[in-house]
C-alpha cells in the first residue's frame, strides 16, 4: 500500500495545474481510453461480459495513471504510477467486519454468479441527513417510540435542542445533527439488544462533526461506525478529505468510499461512466485502505434505474470483482414515488443487475427517502431481500432477459415519474404496521415478477 505521507508530499510538491485544465485533460483521455480499448456496451445487455469487465478495468488504470488525484487545495496533481495501483489492489481486504462480539457480521467479496446471498445491513434508523429535519423530528422522534423510557428521554432531549438548526455542511448544524444521530442510533440499537451492532457510515461529513460523532461519553466506538473519504467529483480531493482518511486511519475505524461519475457530465455515456467510475475507485483505494466499496454511477439527478446508468454500474462492479475483489455495496434510489407499482420495479430491477454483477451487501434503511422525498417502508427492503435471494447465482443471460422485461415495465416512466404518498398516508407510525392498501401494491407487484419467471422464496 501506497505510505498515506506520499499523498501529503505529492500534494505539495506534484505537477501544478490550473483546476479546469485538470477537467479538460481528463475529458480528453476518458473518450481517448475508451476508444483505445474499444469498450461497447450491447443495448440488450445490462450485465456484460467478462471480457467487456476486463477492458473497462484497463481503460480505468490506464486514465488513473494518466490523469492522476487532483488537490484543489494546493492545485497540484497527485501522480500514481501502474505498479502502485497494482500492489493496492492485490493488498485491498476482501471481506470485512462491522460490528463487535454477537453483533459482529463478517461480509466476504462475491463474484457475479454466487450463490451466496449479499448481506442487507438493517441500520437502526436513517441519518437525520438524510431524514431531513422535519422527518427526523416527527417521525424518528415521535409518539410510537416514546413509550421506551431511554428513547423518550433522549426524544425530548434532542427535540428543542434541534429545533430551528439548520442541518448543512460546514456549519455548526452539521456537528449537532451528527451529534443527534450518534445518539440516537446507539439508543435504538441498545433498545434493541444489539449495543455493538454496526449502525452505519458517520452521518457528519466535515471533519469536526466526524469527530464528535467519535468523540465523549456517547459516541460511536470504532466498531460502531464507519467514515466516508470519498473524492470529490471527478479524481478530486482536498485536505479535509485527507484529513478524514488520516482520521480514521488513526482510530482503526473503517473507511467507505464510493466510485461514481455522473452521466452526462464528464461522462458521455454509460462506457465512459463506468470507466471514470473505476478510475475513481482505483485512486481512492489508494490513500483510504478502505474494505467497502460503493459503485454507484449515476445519472444527473441522482438516480440509477435508467438503463445507461444500470449498465455502467453493473461494468464497474463487474471490473472490480474480477481485478480487485473488495467487497461493494450498494443502496437504493429510485424515482417512482412510494405506493407506486413502477418504483418496486426499479427497486427489483437495480436489485438483480447489482446482485448478478458481484454486490456483497446493501443498505436497508427503514425509512429512506424516496423518490420525490417522502419516507419508503420496511416493505420495499423485504421485497429487495427477497429479491436478491431469488436471482443470486442466476446465470448472466437470464438475469439480462429478466431486466429487460423489467425496463420494459417502467423505463418510459423515468421522464415523468410517479409522485406517490407520503410515508404516514401508509402506515400506522404508532404501531409501525403498513396499512392495507400498500401491503396490496406489493402483494401484486409479487404476482407480476412470478409471472416474468421470478417467484419470490
Amino acid at each position: 500500500m501506497i505510505p498515506f505521507k506520499e499523498f501529503i508530499k505529492r500534494s505539495m510538491d506534484g505537477p501544478v495545474v490550473t483546476e479546469q485544465a485538470f477537467d479538460l485533460d481528463l475529458s480528453r483521455r476518458l473518450r481517448r481510453v475508451a476508444a483505445d480499448y474499444g469498450v461497447r456496451f450491447q443495448p440488450a445487455e445490462i450485465i456484460c461480459d467478462d471480457a467487456t469487465a476486463d477492458a473497462i478495468f484497463q481503460a480505468a488504470l490506464e486514465l488513473a495513471c494518466q490523469v492522476g488525484l487532483y488537490n484543489v487545495d494546493t492545485n497540484r496533481i497527485i501522480l500514481l504510477t501502474e505498479a502502485e495501483i497494482g500492489e493496492t489492489c492485490r493488498e485491498t481486504p476482501k471481506q470485512f467486519v462491522r460490528g463487535a462480539g454477537k453483533d459482529a457480521v463478517m461480509v466476504p467479496a462475491r463474484s457475479h454468479d454466487s450463490r451466496a446471498v449479499p448481506y442487507g445491513f438493517r441500520w437502526p434508523l436513517t441519518h437525520p441527513r438524510s431524514l431531513g429535519k422535519e422527518a427526523f423530528l416527527s417521525e424518528a422522534l415521535g409518539a410510537h417510540l416514546s413509550d421506551t423510557t431511554e428513547i423518550g428521554d433522549l426524544a425530548r432531549e434532542l427535540k428543542p435542542w434541534l429545533e430551528g438548526v439548520e442541518n448543512k455542511a460546514g456549519t455548526v448544524g452539521d456537528t449537532m445533527w451528527a451529534i443527534a444521530s450518534t445518539r440516537w442510533c446507539l439508543a435504538v440499537a441498545r433498545m434493541a439488544g444489539q449495543p455493538d451492532m454496526y449502525v452505519g457510515t458517520c452521518a457528519g461529513i466535515a471533519v469536526p462533526a466526524v469527530l464528535a460523532c467519535f468523540m465523549g461519553e456517547k459516541a460511536y466506538k470504532k466498531h460502531h461506525s464507519g467514515i466516508s473519504v470519498v473524492t470529490m467529483p471527478e479524481l478530486k480531493i482536498n485536505w479535509e478529505r485527507l484529513q478524514l482518511a488520516f482520521i480514521a486511519r488513526q482510530m482503526g475505524t473503517a473507511m467507505r468510499i464510493s466510485g461514481g461519475a455522473v452521466l452526462g457530465a464528464y461522462a458521455r455515456n454509460a462506457e465512459e461512466s463506468a470507466i471514470l467510475s473505476v478510475a475513481s475507485l482505483l485512486v481512492q483505494l489508494s490513500y483510504s485502505a478502505g474494505d467497502w466499496v460503493n459503485i454507484a454511477p449515476s445519472d444527473r439527478q441522482g438516480y440509477r434505474t435508467g438503463r445507461a446508468t444500470m449498465q455502467a454500474q453493473s461494468a464497474a462492479s463487474r471490473a472490480c470483482e474480477r481485478n480487485v475483489g473488495v467487497p461493494t455495496t450498494m443502496f437504493q434510489s429510485v424515482k417512482n414515488g412510494l405506493g407506486s407499482k413502477l418504483g418496486l420495479y426499479e427497486e427489483a430491477s437495480l436489485i438483480i443487475e447489482q446482485t448478478c454483477s458481484g454486490l456483497s451487501s446493501y443498505w436497508r434503511y427503514p425509512c429512506q427517502p424516496g423518490g420525490n422525498g417522502e419516507l419508503k417502508s420496511d416493505l420495499d427492503y423485504d421485497l429487495v431481500t427477497r429479491v436478491a435471494r431469488a436471482v443470486s447465482g442466476m446465470e448472466r443471460g437470464r438475469a439480462n432477459e429478466l431486466l429487460g422485461k423489467l425496463l420494459g415495465l417502467y423505463e418510459a416512466s423515468l421522464d415523468r415519474p410517479e409522485k406517490g404518498r407520503p410515508y404516514s398516508y401508509y402506515y400506522d407510525l404508532r404501531t409501525l404496521t403498513p396499512l392495507p392498501e400498500l401491503v396490496d401494491v406489493y402483494r401484486r407487484v409479487e404476482a407480476e415478477l412470478a409471472t416474468l419467471g421470478l417467484p419470490l422464496p
